[in-house]
């Protein structure tokens, strides 16, 4: 039995107007939504060419376009900043409501770009089938369109950054959120670094989004939080809240503890005092929990323990007291936090004994931050700890007095802080070697730790380095590593001459028992910045090399020693010259006249000296930034210009 003929009509019909429907859209795109993105292209500037591509007819196939494949409909529009520098950015005088013609736009991302010369377009409230809009880091004039709560489709949400944030840290007020509660549909939303000072009832709009999956309100400052509500939203779908940097002023609220979906609390320096309830044990899904800098008190709840799945917890700059890791199995205190990653307990007031049976199960940790608090980690020397270590803050522990050998076992360490821990004895000597490709910042200063530094050290990416107020002794490393910039020994007993180093920009060896001259070799520390080598024994003429090779040098003290001599008239060539100590020595002659060429100089200190001369008048005239001047104990004469006052 055969189809009726005005049936195969009908469908020949039906399949030659899809076939020419499908060759419209394969030879290129809509007309009228090819004029509106050129149209809109016509209004930016694009000084490196990213939209070079946006030529000819084929607009599915330009950079950032993208099609529906079946209808050929442009469905996103992605012009995201990826570049790390602003050159990179489109910037914009106008931008043309022709877009409207994308009636079909379901994504839109013009984040790291710069409109800071125009207003948010409230056209963008008309993209009805927008899901995806991404305006961060776009630095609009003025306020939010009230028009984006018409986006009842939106499941993304990022502004972000959207509002112009000028130098000095401005950014235009949003007045009110109550737009928001119109965005029924969604799932994340980032208003970060907007200025919601206007917005009081923030929490009412928030709580109007029952999908919401993720809130960033970070630095908007926020100054009021409900403590409690009777009834939240978002507790069966929230994973993510950010209210760090805000100053709310407000115990924790009650309502927090309720949202149990919760992955990720960041609470960070928000203005928040009072204690940590044992509620938040209720919390069991979290990964991520940051407490850290504000104003909370009192014992930490044993309901801590509970939060098995966190991989940081960062709790420092408060006022918590107790101990962490009390119990003497890790079952009954933090070491029950197998999935630990990264642990932030710095400049809190806690106590107690830690021992290694404490960090048996903490197998995945890479960050142990138990900076400043009264902590006694007791470890047997023949640990072997079943972790690596990236971060280690331990400054204020007590650690000593032996070297805590288990370090020894650490190879990926990046900084190792370990001042003020009570550490005696000589460095041991697989010292040397412990993470020498990755360290990079090394702090060992306010122990008692004596013995010689090796000749050369082995540390190949080490930049800080840290051994002031021990007991070392000997020469000074005639190598360092290539990147070193800062070394501070101060406060020890090294001896000898100083080698050459010609990499350094930060060098402090002051109170040591250096003696001999100062060699022309420092003349080839041509990156020196600071240098302190006050209180040594360092005698002789300084030369005249440094005046013209430490061109960045801002800090110079060489007081308290045996220097003798004119001093040379090459200083005056330091321009940025800030400070100049030179007290206790035995220079001589008059004060080099080129001085008044350092108008930096807020610090000049020439007292206990053999000086003659008269007290000049550019003292006063061109050293304009001069707050301290000391002149004692010298043998000028004459009379004291008014010009110093």
């Amino acid at each position: 039995m055969g189809f009726p003929l005005r049936f195969l009509s009908s469908l020949s019909l039906c399949l030659l107007a899809l076939l020419l429907h499908r060759a419209t859209v394969t030879s290129g795109c809509f007309s009228m939504e090819r004029e509106a993105l050129l149209d809109f292209k016509a209004g930016i500037h694009d000084t490196h060419n990213r939209l070079s591509s946006w030529t000819g007819h084929h607009c599915c196939t330009w950079k950032g376009v993208a099609c529906d494949t079946t209808t050929g409909h442009v469905v996103m529009l992605d012009l995201r900043n990826t570049n790390s520098t602003d050159d990179w950015a489109l910037r914009g005088e106008r931008m043309n409501s022709s877009l409207l013609a994308l009636s079909h736009l379901k994504h839109l991302d013009l984040s790291f770009n710069n409109f800071s010369g125009i207003r948010m377009p409230e056209f963008i409230g008309s993209f009805k089938k927008l899901r995806y809009l991404n305006l961060s880091s776009t630095r609009f004039m003025g306020g939010i369109p009230a028009r984006l709560g018409n986006l009842s489709s939106l499941y993304v949400l990022d502004l972000s950054v959207a509002l112009y944030v000028d130098d000095y840290g401005d950014r235009y007020p949003v007045d009110n959120l109550d737009w928001l509660s119109h965005l029924t549909s969604l799932k994340h939303l980032d208003l970060s670094w907007l200025k919601l000072t206007g917005a009081p009832d923030w929490f009412s709009s928030v709580n109007m989004l029952p999908s919401l999956q993720v809130l960033s309100m970070s630095y908007v400052g926020l100054d009021t939080i409900p403590a409690s509500v009777v009834h939240v939203n978002f507790t069966s779908s929230l994973t993510v809240l950010d209210l760090s940097y805000n100053h709310f002023d407000s115990t924790l609220p009650k309502w927090l503890w309720n949202i149990t979906s919760l992955t990720h609390l960041d609470l960070y320096y928000s203005g928040l005092y009072g204690i940590i309830p044992d509620a938040i044990g209720d919390l069991g899904s979290l990964t991520f929990l940051n407490l850290g800098d504000n104003q909370l008190e009192g014992t930490v709840p044993r309901s801590m323990v509970d939060l098995r799945r966190l991989k940081e917890l960062h709790m420092q700059g408060n006022q918590l007291t107790g101990n962490l890791f009390n119990g003497s199995m890790p079952s009954s205190s933090v070491g029950k936090l197998s999935n630990l990653t990264e642990l932030n307990l710095a400049g809190n007031s806690l106590g107690g004994v830690i021992s290694e049976v404490h960090f048996e199960n903490l197998t995945r940790l890479q960050v142990l931050d138990l900076y400043d608090n009264s902590i006694t980690i007791s470890i047997g020397q023949s640990w072997v700890p079943s972790f690596q270590l990236r971060l280690v803050y331990l400054t204020n522990c007590q650690l000593g007095p032996q070297f805590p050998e288990w370090l020894q076992f650490q190879t990926q360490i990046e900084e190792l802080h370990l001042a003020d821990c009570k550490i005696a004895g000589t460095m041991p000597a697989w010292f040397g070697n412990i993470s020498s490709s990755t360290i990079t910042y090394l702090d060992l200063s306010n122990n008692q730790i004596g013995g010689k530094l090796p000749s050369s050290f082995n540390f190949t990416k080490l930049e800080i380095l840290y051994l002031d107020s021990n007991r070392f002794e000997g020469p000074l490393p005639t190598m360092l590593p290539s990147t070193l910039q800062t070394p501070y020994l101060s406060n020890n007993s090294f001896t000898g001459q100083l080698p050459i180093w010609p990499h350094v920009r930060f060098v402090s060896i002051s109170d040591n028992i250096l003696d001999g001259g100062l060699s022309s070799s420092i003349c080839q520390w041509t990156y020196l910045q600071y240098l302190d080598l006050s209180n040594n024994k360092l005698l002789g003429e300084i030369p005249y090399c440094p005046g013209k090779s430490l061109q960045n040098l801002y800090i110079l003290n060489l007081g308290n020693n045996h220097f003798s001599g004119e001093i040379p008239h090459t200083i005056g060539f330091l321009s940025e010259l800030q400070l100049l100590q030179l007290k206790n020595n035995s220079f001589s002659g008059e004060v080099p006249l080129s001085l008044k060429n350092c108008t930096e100089l807020q610090f000049l200190d020439l007292a206990q000296n053999n000086l003659v001369g008269s007290i000049t008048l550019w003292m006063g005239e061109n050293l304009q930034q001069l707050k301290v001047l000391r002149l004692r104990s010298n043998m000028f004469s004459g009379v004291i210009p008014w010009q110093l006052a």
